[in-house]
Formats: structure tokens, C-alpha cells, sequence
């Protein structure tokens, strides 16, 4: 043995030099409120979308053109009558104010973050997302957003402002007030209808056009839902509720509600997230994960 290693082996007998301890972890804070989890997810996807700018020209073009064509259409109709479904000209609009709102609510929220569910429960990779320490329903839902989309909310609010300024209404506090809990309400009722066909997807596995099935129904919220036969009315109130997301909010604003009926709104909108919570635990216990 060398007087080196001796005078180590005496310096250790006498405590004078340290053993090595363990090695630190490196410990990662995850958000324990859901409030936090979204702020934090808004941020990141704020961060990522900043550094593609051009994509909020592109998206404010398309919105336009869209708003100009439906426009265009309803020009059309009214070239043949003077009331749709007992609605006027500029009452539409209002309507399609809302529904363009609505829309970009899909766009922004739910058709990047919800819509991508299909794929992932077909080759597994939702086994990544139960293993996060989160809600995994409120994680699949908010994960990704188009923020930029965000402007097809405020041009579909301008839209309607500008219809009810041509119509020479005036909401009053009650009717905006009615109209802000019907949108919020319609806006849980377009979630609850993503979030249940999504579901389907893991009792049927090649699901991944169901998104397009629900565009084809949702197109019918453009009109006001007193413009449909009798039988297609009652699907639209009460088995498919989108009469809830552009009907009921567009008739609060323009005083064809009475404001009481955004309560009413807010009940549908309750139990239709209550029905979809209930489907999303009952989906995710015939989830077999990627060996499955």
C-alpha cells in the first residue's frame, strides 16, 4: 500500500474526509390545481405559435373569406323572402355572429387538442397521457391550442355587434348578461358533443373522421333552428342540442328571449357535461393501452 493510500485511509478513520453522498434528484414541480395546469398549457402553446406569425394572416384571411361567403349566401336567400324561419336579415347575422364564434371555438381549442384522441387510442400513444400526474380528460382537451384561431371568436363578436347596430337594438344589461351565460353555456355544449364523439373511439377503433361528422351536423346551427321542418327541430333541441349554441344566445342578445332562458341555457350545458364526464370515465376503463 502506498503512503497515499495510507493517508487516506487514516484521514477517513479520522473523519476528516467525506464520503461522496447520494447523488441530488432533480425534482420537477407539476401544478397541482387544474386552473394552474391550463395557464401553464396556455402559455407553452402561446410560445410555439409565436414563432409561426404568418399563420395569424393566413387564419384572419380565411376567417374573412368565410364570413364573406356566408354572408354572400344568406343574400341569396333573403333575395327570395323576407324572413327565415320568422328571423330577418340582420337577426342572422347576429346568429351567424355567434356561430362564427363558436366556430372559433373548435378551431382554437378543441379540434387541435380533443380531435387528435382517435389516433392516439388506435396506436396506443394515450397511454402517455394517463401516465401524466393530470386529469386526463382535461389534458387531452387543452394540450394544444391554434391561438391564433382565437380571432375568429372576436370577429364572429364583431359581426353580431355590427348586425345589432344595423337592426338599431340596444341590448340591455339583463339581455348582454343573458347572452354571455348562453355563449359560455353553448360553448360547454359544443365541448361536451367533441368530447362524447371522440369517446366512440374506444369502443370503435377507425374512428378518425368523426370530426367530419360532426361539421356536417354543427353546419345546421348556422341558421336559426324555427327555419327547420318540425321533426328536425325537435333533434336539434333536444337529441343533438346544437339549436343550444346559436339559436338560444343569438335570440338573448337580440331580445327575442326572454334572459331568464340563459338559465335554462346553463342547465343543458350542466347536464350535458355531466353525461360526457360520465361517458369519459366509462371510455377510458375499456382502454387497453399500447399492448392491447
Amino acid at each position: 500500500m502506498t503512503n497515499a493510500e495510507g493517508g487516506t485511509r487514516n484521514a477517513e478513520q479520522q473523519g476528516q474526509v467525506e464520503r461522496p453522498g447520494p447523488v441530488p434528484r432533480m425534482m420537477f414541480r407539476v401544478p397541482a390545481s387544474p386552473f394552474r395546469v391550463l395557464i401553464a398549457l396556455f402559455r407553452l402553446n402561446v410560445a410555439e405559435e409565436l414563432q409561426y406569425r404568418a399563420n395569424f394572416v393566413a387564419s384572419l384571411l380565411g376567417t374573412l373569406f368565410w364570413i364573406g361567403t356566408a354572408l354572400l349566401t344568406l343574400a341569396v336567400f333573403f333575395r327570395h323572402t323576407t324572413r327565415l324561419g320568422d328571423w330577418d336579415y340582420w337577426e342572422v347575422v347576429v346568429l351567424l355572429g355567434v356561430f362564427n364564434t363558436l366556430t372559433g371555438v373548435i378551431e382554437a381549442v378543441l379540434r387541435p387538442g380533443i380531435g387528435r384522441l382517435a389516433g392516439e387510442v388506435k396506436n396506443g400513444s394515450l397511454d402517455l397521457v394517463l401516465a401524466k400526474p393530470v386529469d386526463a380528460q382535461g389534458f387531452v382537451s387543452f394540450r394544444r391550442l391554434d391561438v391564433w384561431r382565437f380571432t375568429d371568436v372576436l370577429l364572429g363578436l364583431a359581426l353580431a355587434g355590427y348586425a345589432l347596430a344595423r337592426l338599431h337594438h340596444v341590448p340591455t344589461l339583463a339581455q348582454v348578461a343573458a347572452f354571455g351565460l348562453a355563449l359560455a353555456a353553448a360553448a360547454v355544449v359544443v365541448y361536451a358533443l367533441w368530447v362524447a364523439l371522440m369517446s366512440l373511439a374506444f369502443w370503435f377503433v377507425s374512428v378518425e373522421n368523426l370530426s367530419v361528422l360532426f361539421d356536417a351536423v354543427y353546419e345546421g346551427a348556422r341558421y336559426p333552428v324555427s327555419a327547420y321542418p318540425g321533426v328536425l327541430r325537435f333533434v336539434f333541441v333536444y337529441l343533438i342540442p346544437i339549436a343550444w349554441t346559436t339559436t338560444i344566445p343569438a335570440s338573448a342578445l337580440t331580445g327575442r328571449l326572454e334572459p331568464r332562458y340563459a338559465f335554462v341555457a346553463a342547465a343543458v350545458a350542466g347536464v350535458a357535461f355531466t353525461l360526457t364526464r360520465l361517458l369519459w370515465r366509462t371510455a377510458l376503463k375499456r382502454y387497453s393501452g399500447a399492448s392491447g
